[in-house]
């Protein structure tokens, strides 16, 4: 938050009894009057300008952008009170974090005029079953993505990653979490493992499957596009970003049940709702996510159901458009990521010790 937005938030605080200031700074939702036309956005980094603009024109309000690099980062920002955010992007175990620590304003969902364009399999995750605290503005998974050109090998499902016909070939997740639960399912234990021993085995199987590993990776797309790799097994909007350049891919929704992720938005505790209503009904809008008309990512997978339709009427295949938007059967069989607590140290153990297994395979492939 610039220096000066933060002045006048204080201002407006201490000046509160005489004067209807209502900045985004002051503290508790009766103090934000709606006559004040600027929010403050916490969100992950790299949202560019003219992606600010279109929300700012759509909402009407002079947004105050603040980035964040990790969920826990996120967490910390909303937690402090340092500066009072009207609304945040999200994920996940986060938001169940937060709701427990009484970090959240309930979401009158009957004042978001574009929440009926949410697709259904979209909506009441295991992490916000009642819809009471988060809007989902697009989602993603760890699928499967394969080079037919490269590879013959049968793959229906994570477990198969570990047959010997894959050995130097896969470019595999770069997360701790995301590898380590992705090992839980194949062990058939519970995506979320808490208990010591499962994550520790967790950490044997994902061992055994080093030789396999020709990169670990936040991406993968140009591992599998220069033939480096012929299976990646990523976030889908990357897997859909190299499908897209080929002839020959086949995507797998793996048998254990996807791990699927969403980014959503929030409304930290004290915020202007009516502004926080705003900016997340333009930001779910059909407007705001194909703003760039031709250029839309289509494989970013967008909650939107008009933007899967128009994906559609701009000639994207069905097979193409299966990695963003799976059917809603891979939703009711998804893995989301929950607060662990504790035994996140124990899953910060098991992955040092794998990236000592795995030497310079560790280092992440862009």
């Amino acid at each position: 938050m610039k220096v000066k937005a933060l002045f006048k938030g204080l201002l407006g605080c201490a000046l509160a009894s005489t004067m209807l200031m209502g900045f985004a700074g002051c503290g508790g939702s009766e103090s934000n009057n709606s006559d004040s036309k600027t929010l403050n956005l916490l969100a992950w980094s790299g949202i560019e300008d003219e992606a600010i603009q279109k929300l700012e024109e759509l909402s009407g309000y002079k947004i105050n952008y603040t980035s964040f690099s990790s969920l826990e980062e996120m967490q910390t920002k909303v937690m402090s009170n340092s500066t009072q955010y009207d609304v945040a992007m999200c994920s996940d175990y986060i938001i169940t974090a937060l709701v427990e620590q009484g970090e959240l304003e309930e979401i009158d969902t009957s004042k978001i005029s574009n929440y009926s364009k949410i697709g259904k399999g979209y909506l009441s995750p295991s992490y916000d079953p009642d819809n009471k605290w988060s809007v989902p503005y697009s989602g993603g998974g760890i699928g499967i993505l394969i080079n037919r050109d490269k590879t013959d090998a049968k793959i229906t499902s994570y477990a198969d990653l570990w047959q010997s016909d894959l050995k130097d070939s896969i470019a595999f997740v770069d997360d701790e979490r995301m590898a380590l639960s992705i090992c839980n399912l194949v062990n058939g234990n519970d995506f979320n493992a808490t208990d010591e021993k499962q994550i520790e085995a967790a950490g044997e199987k994902l061992k055994e499957l080093i030789p396999n590993i020709h990169a670990f990776t936040s991406t993968g797309h140009k591992l599998i596009l220069n033939g480096e790799a012929s299976v990646i097994v990523c976030a889908t909007g990357n897997e859909y970003k190299a499908a897209k350049e080929m002839d020959n891919f086949e995507f797998v929704v793996p048998s254990e049940g996807e791990h699927m992720y969403m980014d959503s938005y929030v409304i930290p505790k004290g915020a202007n709702m009516d502004a926080a209503y705003k900016f997340i009904n333009a930001v779910i809008s059909t407007e705001y996510m194909t703003r760039n008309g031709d250029d839309t990512n289509w494989g970013y997978g967008y909650v939107n159901t008009d933007v899967e339709k128009m994906a559609k009427e701009a000639g994207i295949s069905d097979k193409l458009l299966s990695i963003a938007y799976p059917d809603d059967s891979a939703y009711k069989n998804a893995h989301y990521m929950e607060n662990i607590g504790s035994a996140s140290l124990v899953y910060d153990q098991v992955w040092s010790e794998v990236k000592l297994a795995a030497g310079s395979l560790m280092s992440s492939a862009e």
